[in-house]
């Protein structure tokens, strides 16, 4: 076992990158227009899956109209942004819930509602199926969760049902699709946003690795055609070389309640957060917060080695955990940890103290 290198040209290479990037924001056709970068070009596109059609009583029939899981995901170069919308965020321009705008106007009206409610250029659409995810999971060999206290939910008219133990799971897609469309708990939508951002920084992990990548080409060929998108396919297998390199740094849309089962979007705390998501660099220098690593006792101690060498002392924390990543409400300080370990950064919606990196086995992949 030994750290991954390059760490500090990456570093480097990010921060050149971030003062080569302006903030993405309309309305100058200059903003709007896709700019290459890099590997890849810059552009912003909104990714959602469908739920369900019904035909008749207890009769699934297919993708239904309505976007249940909306993401921003804004390509720099070699990094991907994303932004997680909450499905009950209210929409002036589609006068209602948010996903309801696929069903009301087309993927043009939903782009338009992302945009409104992020400020952010939405150029580019990918509309999922539930199907064509669960190809994409199973074309990476599944995912890797960990469940506190049991799953469980039945649906009889959807033909949904969720019957997970608690512990450690390995899901193929189809369960990976069960697991991401829960949200019978306390946190409900929030909690479900953060499950789907831990499925995508395993998906986006495992598609670096060139080996997923003929069952990815063969899952991603079978699954377009089904697909609403003005990406082409040639497009984004193009891009595939580059993957390799990406991070991907992932955070839920503030937003406030209001009346009824609305979510209002929180300005001031928008303008906050995606201005430390899109506008900084990961710190040049030791953030003071409070660090935990958490893991196996053998992937600790190596991390501890690597983190005294920058002048860390974190705190220590044995346990399972199933895939790697930093967990962060301060972007910034969160992005040096992840640039230094080459992580997933993700922001829940739920409180965290300082920075938490996870030490998983698919560091040693």
């Amino acid at each position: 076992m030994r750290p991954r290198t390059s760490f500090l040209l990456l570093a480097l290479a990010l921060f050149l990158l971030a003062l080569a990037l302006s903030w993405p924001r309309p309305p100058k056709e200059e903003a709007v227009r896709p700019q290459r970068l890099g590997a890849l070009p810059e552009m912003g596109v909104v990714v959602a899956a469908r739920d369900i059609e019904y035909c008749g009583y207890h009769t699934p029939c297919g993708p239904g109209s309505r976007t249940d899981t909306i993401f921003y995901l804004r390509l720099q170069g070699q990094e991907v942004k994303a932004v997680a919308l909450p499905r009950d965020l209210y929409s002036p321009v589609v006068g209602g819930k948010i996903n309801a705008a696929y069903g009301r106007g087309g993927a043009e009206l939903l782009k338009r509602a992302v945009a409104e409610a992020t400020g952010m250029v939405a150029e580019r659409h990918l509309i999922l199926t539930l199907g064509s995810v669960a190809r994409v999971v199973d074309a990476v060999g599944g995912v890797e969760v960990y469940l506190e206290r049991p799953m469980r939910y039945t649906d009889r008219a959807a033909r949904l049902f969720i019957d997970f133990p608690a512990g450690r799971l390995h899901l193929n897609g189809e369960d990976a699709v069960k697991y991401m469309r829960f949200r019978h708990e306390a946190l409900g939508d929030y909690a479900r946003l953060d499950r789907i951002k831990g499925v995508l920084g395993q998906v986006l992990r495992k598609a670096q690795d060139p080996r997923t990548w003929p069952a990815l080409t063969l899952a991603l060929r079978e699954a377009w055609r089904e697909l609403d998108t003005d990406l082409s396919l040639e497009e984004v297998l193009g891009g595939l070389p580059a993957v390799r390199g990406l991070r991907l740094s992932l955070v839920t849309l503030p937003t406030r309640e209001g009346p009824g089962t609305f979510l209002y979007v929180d300005e001031e705390a928008r303008a906050r957060v995606l201005a430390a998501l899109f506008g900084a660099s990961p710190s040049a220098s030791l953030p003071e917060v409070p660090l935990r690593l958490r893991g196996e006792r053998s992937l600790l101690l190596w991390a501890q080695v690597l983190l005294r060498r920058v002048g860390a002392e974190p705190s220590l924390e044995e346990a399972e955990v199933v895939r790697s990543a930093v967990y962060a409400k301060d972007l910034e300080a969160g992005a040096y940890f992840a640039d230094l370990f080459h992580l997933p950064l993700l922001s829940p919606h739920g409180p965290v103290e300082g920075v938490v990196v996870e030490l998983g086995q698919d560091l040693l992949h």
